[in-house]
């Protein structure tokens, strides 16, 4: 798989899975949630319950100043973004690739660090 195969079927639903439940923890609604993330309540519900972005190992450390950012109203998107581009640039990406059995055909990144 290429990255950015592995950001949309992986990362991206993993990153959503931890959004839901720290907002969750933050008092926020399903309804709520869903509104926030542009998402239909059922599939916050998916999130929570497991059925979508269980794949994926990822920390909810790692997601946790995202959120903020988020329910302090800016963009959901410009923040995932944001928070991919920085894994990758602090190559916690590699690490959380490894930990999950996955390395990115078209990835430098991972090639230099997660094989050496």
């Amino acid at each position: 798989m290429i990255s950015q195969e592995i950001e949309t079927y992986y990362l991206i639903p993993a990153i959503r899975r931890e959004l839901v439940k720290l907002m969750l923890e933050k008092g926020e609604n399903q309804k709520k949630i869903a509104d926030i993330l542009h998402l239909t309540k059922s599939a916050v519900s998916q999130y929570l319950s497991g059925k979508r972005g269980k794949q994926f190992i990822l920390s909810k450390e790692l997601v946790k100043d995202t959120c903020e950012n988020i329910m302090k109203g800016n963009n959901y998107l410009t923040e995932i973004q944001k928070l991919i581009q920085k894994l990758k640039s602090e190559r916690k990406i590699c690490k959380i690739y490894t930990e999950n059995s996955i390395i990115p055909e078209d990835c430098e990144v991972c090639k230099n660090v997660c094989l050496s």
